[in-house]
């Protein structure tokens, strides 16, 4: 009987437990109910007094608002080309598309009309598409913000393709931007924008070619005037210059490859930096007084791998197989007279295998660390040194090794200083004076002779061998 009592306790206490449990949860779901009502917000659609007018869903009729959304609504901009009958500028009945306002355009599919940008502030968006040129003759430019009275600003261009006997691709004005733009097959600028541009991540290829060249025209593949910045971008078979920028601009790790003119072009106080450049008709880098060029090669070329005027900085450059100097140096006076200076400086760089010598320069530069080796032509007298300078320059450090003429040579008042010069065909170190200073160099194997003048007078240190009694710190080493 005890035990009947037990177990009478037991399911008692069981049934308390549940039903108390069901309690909790009828209260709980008694609550919760009336929040998810009210979750949902007002059931009666927005009237045209709602606080947002874009979004209300009845007009003032109190009718419903349709729901579609068009493409205009999405993708805010106007696509080219339109399909409105009466929209001249972009149905292409003018015979081009025509942007008169600011805003975005983009193509739906490509286009063989020429488009003319009529407006400041105006994005072009080529969506991938292709500006094709389908004429017998040199058309128009392609796309163009420069008019012939009035030019138009802060234009941007990107993502797309211009193909075809354009007579230029892409012309815009000051402060304008192309970005992802493919030109191919244009006889003239390629992409060229005004002041303040960016140019990045394009491509120009022209229809130049080595087995017809002709004589180089004045046209570049991609140009940028005062102050535009031009990076990751190619220029490939053009017949005139490959990459150029005006004053203070600025080119980065761009290439160029086979074209008539010059390799890349700059104006004065620019920087060129990590580009390479090969098969030039003429110079592969030019640049103005007070730029920098670093990080960057240049070979085959048919004049100088690299041309630079007074005041740059060069560093980490090589100059290969060119058909004359690997580098040339020379003082601006074409401006001014009191341009007639130079001092340029030479850090870390290299010249090897040109037809004439591997650095050519005139007064008060400066070279560290940099190496001429096997520069000059077989047979060709005049040129041929490791390095020519004229007067008041430093060398330090430099090699200069089987040259087809002397490995050093310089004018007056020149110091050469730990240097090297090994294998060359005349001289070791030649010196038009004993006003230079000459010291603590090391010399081998030079075929006329270490030094010319004889060593040991006025600035040229004494010659000796390792054997030699009593060496000083400044004789230069004789092996």
């Amino acid at each position: 009987m005890e035990g009947c009592k037990r177990i009478l306790r037991m399911k008692t206490k069981s049934t308390c437990s549940t039903t108390s449990l069901l309690s909790s949860g009828l209260v709980a779901l008694a609550l919760w109910l009336p929040a998810i009502a009210f979750g949902q917000g007002r059931l009666t659609p927005p009237g045209p007094t709602f606080s947002y007018p874009s979004e209300r869903a009845l007009n003032t009729s109190l009718q419903p608002i349709p729901s579609m959304k068009t493409l205009m609504h999405i993708d805010a901009g106007q696509h080219i080309p339109s399909r409105d009958a009466s929209n001249a500028n972009l149905n292409g009945s003018l015979g081009y598309y025509n942007l008169t306002a600011p805003g975005r355009y983009y193509l739906t599919e490509n286009l063989d009309k020429n488009i003319v940008i009529s407006s400041d502030n105006v994005t072009l968006d080529l969506g991938g598409f292709e500006v094709r040129y389908v004429g017998t003759i040199t058309g128009p430019v392609a796309i163009s913000a420069t008019g012939a009275v009035i030019t138009y600003h802060r234009t941007k261009v990107i993502n797309g393709r211009v193909r075809g006997n354009w007579s230029q691709g892409v012309v815009l004005a000051d402060d304008s931007v192309v970005v992802g733009v493919d030109v191919s097959e244009v006889s003239g600028y390629g992409i060229k924008v005004g002041r303040n541009g960016q140019i990045a991540g394009s491509r120009v290829r022209g229809p130049w070619s080595q087995s017809s060249p002709g004589a180089p025209g004045t046209h570049s593949g991609i140009y940028g005037s005062d102050a535009t910045v031009i990076s990751q971008c190619s220029a490939s078979g053009i017949g005139g210059i490959g990459i150029q920028v005006n004053q203070s601009g600025r080119v980065v790790d761009c290439t160029v490859l086979s074209v008539a003119g010059c390799g890349i072009v700059t104006n004065h106080h620019s920087s060129v930096g990590g580009c390479a450049v090969r098969m030039c008709g003429s110079t592969g880098f030019d640049l103005g007084m007070g730029s920098a060029l670093h990080n960057s090669a240049a070979s085959e070329c048919g004049d100088s791998c690299v041309h630079v005027r007074n005041g740059c900085t060069l560093a980490n450059v090589t100059a290969r197989d060119s058909q004359d100097h690997g580098f040339v140096s020379e003082a601006w006076t074409v401006m001014d007279p009191q341009y007639n200076k130079n001092a340029t400086t030479f850090v870390n760089c290299v010249a090897q295998g040109n037809d004439g010598d591997g650095f050519h320069v005139s007064h008060s530069c400066l070279f560290t660390d940099c190496t001429a080796d096997d520069n000059g032509a077989m047979g060709v007298i005049a040129q041929g040194k490791g390095f020519h300078v004229s007067d008041h320059c430093r060398l330090t450090n430099c090699v200069a090794s089987n040259n087809q003429l002397s490995g050093f040579f310089g004018n007056n008042g020149n110091t050469i200083d730990q240097c090297s010069a090994s294998g060359n065909s005349r001289y070791g170190i030649e010196v038009a004076s004993d006003q230079n200073n000459v010291i603590r160099n090391t010399l081998r194997g030079n075929t006329l002779a270490p030094i010319q003048p004889a060593p040991g007078t006025n600035g040229i240190a004494a010659l000796q061998t390792p054997n030699t009694v009593g060496v000083t710190s400044f004789a230069n080493l004789g092996l």
